[in-house]
């Protein structure tokens, strides 16, 4: 499943390339890369760096041409930079967006033993699901019948223990709907929720999910989930459990 997922992200910004500015602002003297790396891991513990190589820090900036100003397409020049590099993990050091300023993710490119990796990939909540709207307003969607909105610039979280099942719908009869079950130590899972034509911060990353003209429910990469996460706890106020 990651391979499908770096192969899409590959493709799509090789398409977006042009509206991104990257720019290494500190390299490591010392690392030594030992070839291009397949994974880019979001590493979720900041104080935790047994095991980690710094490799470099990484600013990726949107422009003001169309495209390439998303937190999702800023992601993705960075994780192709990064192949270069021989980073294989990466910490959020800051995300600026505001009206006044163009778009701009910093990095910390890492390189993660096999020992960190397996680490990292214990301490991944599992058995949840987290729902993210969009940027500038609630976004409706049906969870197991129910009509909830999901915060501006929020998200909502439930819980999926094993044989459980949680029912997303977006748009009616003719939109997106999405059965998720639940089984046994199921990393968690993220999905864009979209009405039609969906941007600001979520665009949908063209991986997994249903795609239709009145709704959409689309799957994002795990480790950019984590990034918005990181992202949105940092820069709004806390958004609370919706549900269990």
């Amino acid at each position: 499943m990651r391979s499908l997922y770096l192969f899409s992200c590959i493709f799509l910004f090789a398409s977006q390339a042009f509206a991104q500015k990257m720019e290494f602002l500190r390299q490591s003297e010392t690392f030594r890369k030992s070839g291009k790396q397949p994974d880019f891991y979001y590493w979720s513990a900041h104080e935790d760096t047994a095991g980690l190589a710094y490799v470099a820090t990484l600013q990726a900036r949107g422009t003001a041409m169309n495209g390439g100003k998303t937190l999702y397409e800023l992601w993705l020049g960075c994780l192709m930079k990064s192949r270069k590099t021989g980073a294989n993990a990466f910490i959020l050091q800051s995300f600026t967006d505001t009206d006044s300023t163009q778009p701009v993710l910093i990095l910390d490119l890492y390189y993660a033993s096999a020992a960190a990796a397996e680490r990292n990939e214990a301490r991944k909540e599992r058995n949840v699901v987290y729902l993210f709207g969009n940027k500038g307003k609630p976004m409706p969607v049906k969870v197991n019948g129910e009509e909830k909105d999901i915060p501006a610039n929020g998200w909502l979280r439930y819980e999926t223990p094993q044989g459980s099942e949680l029912k997303l719908s977006k748009g009616g009869v003719g939109g997106a709907h999405l059965t998720i079950t639940g089984k046994e130590d199921r990393l968690a899972t993220y999905y864009s929720v979209s009405g039609f034509g969906l941007g600001g911060m979520v665009p949908p990353p063209g991986t997994v999910g249903l795609s239709f003209n009145t709704g959409r429910i689309t799957e994002m990469h795990p480790d950019f989930g984590g990034l918005l996460l990181e992202v949105l706890r940092k820069n709004t106020a806390p958004v609370p459990v919706a549900g269990k």
